[in-house]
This record gives C-alpha cells, sequence and structure tokens, in this order.
C-alpha cells in the first residue's frame, strides 16, 4: 500500500488492552499446573468453556447468527485454523510453563515479532519498512531485561518451547490477518476457540484421559483463563488486528510480559528490578516508534 497515512490509535489501544488481558494467562498458568492440572486437560477445559460461552451470545444476537449465515464459507478455515494455529500455539506455550517461569517463557514467545520479520521478508524478499526495524529491537531488548532475572537454570524443554511458541504465533498471526477480514470479531473468535476447544477433546484419549480441575484454586485459574483472555483478550486482540495489521500488532503485544511483571508484583508479591523497569520502557518505546511513524499496512 504506497503512501503515508494517519495510524488508527483505536486499533493501537485493542491491541494493547488485549496484551493486558493476556498477561494474565501465564500466572493463571502458573496456578493451574501448580494444582494438579495436565496441560491437555486444562486446555481442554478452558476451550470448551470459552467455546460454550461464545456460541450462547452468537445464538443470542440475530445479528451475530446473521452474520454466520453469511460467513458459512469461512466457517471450516476459521475452525482449522483454530484447530491447527491457536490450538498448537497453546500448547507450546504451557508445555513451556511446565519447565521455566511465566516471564521467561513470555519473553521467549515475544521473539514473535522477529520471526514475523523475517518471515515476511523471505516470504516477498523486500525489507520490512524502517518503522518496523526500528522499532523490533527495542520490544525484544525490552522483552529480554523485563525477564532476564529468571534465567537463571532455565530448562532447556522449556526454552526451546518457548521459542517454538514464539514462531508459531507468527505463523499464526500470518494466517489470521487473511482469514478474519470480512468476518464479525466475536463471531471469528467464536469459530477459532471452537476448533481449539475440539482439538485439545480429540486428544485427551491418547493424553490419558480427562482430568478435571480437582481444586478451588485450579478452577479460579481456568476461569481466570476463560474470562481475561480466551475470550477478551482473544477478542480484542482480533478485531485490534483487523486495524493495525500482523506485525505491528505482535510487536504493541509485547506489553503483554510488561503486564505479567506488573501482575506479579501486585499479587505475587514480587518486585521489580531496575533491568525490568529499564525493559518495560524500551517496551513502551517501541509503542511510540509505531504510533508516531507506522504506515498502516495489511500485513505490515
Amino acid at each position: 500500500m504506497g503512501g503515508w497515512q494517519r495510524v488508527d490509535r483505536a486499533g493501537f489501544a485493542l491491541v494493547i488492552l488485549s496484551a493486558f488481558c493476556y498477561s494474565s494467562l501465564g500466572i493463571f498458568g502458573k496456578v493451574a499446573l501448580r494444582e494438579g492440572l495436565g496441560v491437555p486437560s486444562l486446555l481442554a477445559t478452558r476451550f470448551t468453556i470459552a467455546a460454550a460461552l461464545l456460541w450462547a451470545l452468537v445464538l443470542a444476537s440475530p445479528g451475530l447468527r446473521a452474520a454466520a449465515a453469511r460467513a458459512r464459507g469461512r466457517r471450516l478455515p476459521l475452525i482449522l485454523w483454530g484447530s491447527i494455529g491457536f490450538a498448537g500455539q497453546s500448547a507450546l506455550f504451557f508445555g513451556a510453563l511446565r519447565f521455566i517461569p511465566a516471564s521467561l517463557t513470555e519473553v521467549l514467545l515475544y521473539t514473535c515479532p522477529a520471526f514475523l520479520a523475517l518471515i515476511l521478508w523471505l516470504r516477498t524478499g523486500r525489507r520490512p519498512r524502517t518503522p518496523v526495524l526500528v522499532a523490533i529491537p527495542p520490544a525484544l531488548f525490552g522483552t529480554w531485561l523485563a525477564a532476564a532475572p529468571e534465567a537463571a537454570g532455565a530448562s532447556r524443554a522449556g526454552v526451546l518451547l518457548a521459542l517454538a511458541a514464539g514462531l508459531w504465533y507468527a505463523v499464526f498471526l500470518l494466517v489470521l490477518d487473511r482469514v478474519t477480514p470480512g468476518v464479525p470479531s466475536i463471531l471469528s473468535t467464536a469459530y477459532i476457540v471452537l476448533g481449539a476447544a475440539g482439538a485439545f477433546v480429540l486428544v485427551l484419549p491418547v493424553a490419558g484421559g480427562y482430568a478435571p480441575p480437582a481444586t478451588p484454586a485450579a478452577w479460579a485459574a481456568v476461569l481466570g483463563m476463560v474470562a481475561a483472555a480466551t475470550l477478551f483478550g482473544f477478542f480484542l486482540f482480533v478485531a485490534g488486528l483487523k486495524r493495525t495489521g500482523s506485525q505491528v500488532a505482535a510487536i504493541l503485544s509485547t506489553f503483554e510480559p510488561l503486564g505479567t511483571l506488573l501482575l506479579a508484583a501486585l499479587f505475587l508479591g514480587e518486585r521489580l528490578l531496575p533491568g525490568q523497569w529499564a525493559g518495560a520502557a524500551l517496551i513502551l518505546l517501541a509503542a511510540v516508534i509505531l504510533m508516531a511513524f507506522t504506515e498502516r499496512s495489511p500485513t505490515c
């Protein structure tokens, strides 16, 4: 898309708000895993409850029912991408949480913007636009600084799973940017979450069967994930992605580890170190660069 134009500030706000919703995911995940939930049962419960709530909302709305009828040809791609893209990224992320701290998992997940820029560069042969190249280093270095105190003694398996989650997330964003246009955000979210729920339900028999949450803390963690991340976080992200494009959305999502650090300080009694605050400042700097200079493009 040629020419420069004002950025969509509403899109920026939606993606940043989504990132803060998602920032609770690692904390809730750690609680659920500590309470004895296995990853397949945890994610099957999370996505099944979320899908039921979303589809209750869709069926209760005449406008959304009409949109679903109009989007009949888009159902299968959205459901399939939920069962492959969203479910795959979630499995890798929660697999990493089993081995390494939530903050380190987050920082490694947000190698995503670099992976995304590299994929686009290789696919198109065109160098990423200058504002994107300028914003990526402070965003990634900031996330590293923010989580660096947790890196000592990290499990190799956890690190590899988290890096794989970052790569998978980059691919997920590129496809999501193509399959959601023309479908209302809440409806596309409902299809994608339904696909993710189906994937984890199908995998349960080969993963040892279903074990429901066994304690109030486990249920609270699962329901927290459903409300904060699966419903509000993903819905806001899809809405913002449509306005900003995949690469800008990926970089703005680096607000997520900042939110995780703040939540950990508030609810787990962790103190932010000077280096972590420096990392948070770099994340904000990346967002400011984007808001000031980014050219809007569907795949920028």
